[in-house]
């Protein structure tokens, strides 16, 4: 994609979120219990004004001086009242289930 078509997509995506009232998604843990490779988190996910309860997996890898954590879930965007956005009159279409996913460093220290 080109700078300027990423930019569409980019704003596009914010306006299916509505970003400027819904700044945040969030998700409060109420249990967290440990597991083979790290830790189940049970709590409630908060995306565009709508919260849903959920369990998610998050995975610990030992790096010596830091710590990497990671997780991946699957969201249906019509759950949270997002209309999945679109490019090019209808043509390009974002699917309602989307991967998320991410991965972080945290010192030992």
């Amino acid at each position: 994609m080109s700078g300027p078509e990423k930019a569409l997509v980019r704003s596009n995506a914010l306006r299916s979120l509505d970003a400027d009232r819904f700044p945040e998604i969030r998700f409060a843990a109420d249990a967290i219990d440990r597991t083979e490779d790290g830790y189940r988190l049970t709590g409630t996910l908060h995306i565009h004004g709508k919260a849903q309860h959920r369990e998610i997996k998050l995975c610990t890898d030992d790096l010596g001086d830091s710590w990497r954590l990671s997780s991946q879930t699957t969201v249906r965007q019509s759950d949270f009242g997002i209309k999945p956005f679109s490019l090019l009159m209808g043509s390009v279409k974002v699917a309602d289930e989307v991967s998320v996913s991410f991965t972080a460093q945290r010192s030992k220290v």
